[in-house]
């Protein structure tokens, strides 16, 4: 019991120093080392669940290598597609993503407990959800692609068939001017003749 003291003290003093250390990380803020409690969807703030992933990525290195590819892998996609910002609109899907992820165990696994990056349960847990998670951010990215691509062809289209259009408007307003001006004149005849 006193050994499991000591190794908690340490493990909050070695939290605590690491907490004042920057990584450098691509995120505004400093690194979370803390799942966070919030999950809300109202106003939903992506960097810190962004940064705990990274904890998360930067925290296996010795013990899980494979882990730790596939997190920065995953941040290192959404750095590409932040880099293209005309693929998406409004927030980063890869966000979003991970956000949903780290929010599914903390509502349905461990909503109250307090979760360092370490913790062996939320390690477990993202192992179980990781390719499940690299798939969904895969499948982002394309999305994102193929609406662009699709856009622009959409685009290309509509102008390559604006010259037609604008011809076919030019013979369309002629033609109406024509059945205007014959209109009047026959309204203009019979109100003569009445």
């Amino acid at each position: 019991m006193k050994q499991q003291n000591q190794m908690a003290q340490l493990a909050l003093i070695a939290l605590l120093i690491m907490s004042s250390v920057s990584f450098g990380s691509n995120f505004k803020e400093n690194p979370t080392y803390l799942l966070p409690m919030n999950c809300s969807e109202l106003f939903p703030d992506n960097s810190t669940f962004l940064s705990y992933f990274e904890a998360v990525g930067r925290g296996q290195v010795a013990e899980d290598k494979v882990l730790s590819r596939k997190v920065f892998r995953i941040l290192a996609l959404r750095d590409q597609l932040n880099a293209a910002p005309e693929l998406f609109e409004g927030t980063n899907p890869v966000d979003v993503l991970i956000r949903k992820t780290l929010c599914y165990y903390r509502e349905q696994k461990d909503a109250l407990q307090v979760v360092p990056y370490y913790d062996p349960k939320m390690i477990r847990y993202l192992k179980d959800s990781m390719k499940d998670l690299e798939s969904k951010v895969d499948l982002a990215i394309f999305n994102c692609r193929f609406q662009q691509e699709t856009k622009e062809a959409l685009e290309k289209r509509a102008k390559k068939h604006e010259a037609i259009v604008r011809e076919l408007k030019n013979e369309a307003q002629q033609s109406a001017r024509q059945s205007f001006e014959k209109i009047s004149r026959e309204a203009s005849k019979k109100a003569r003749t009445n």
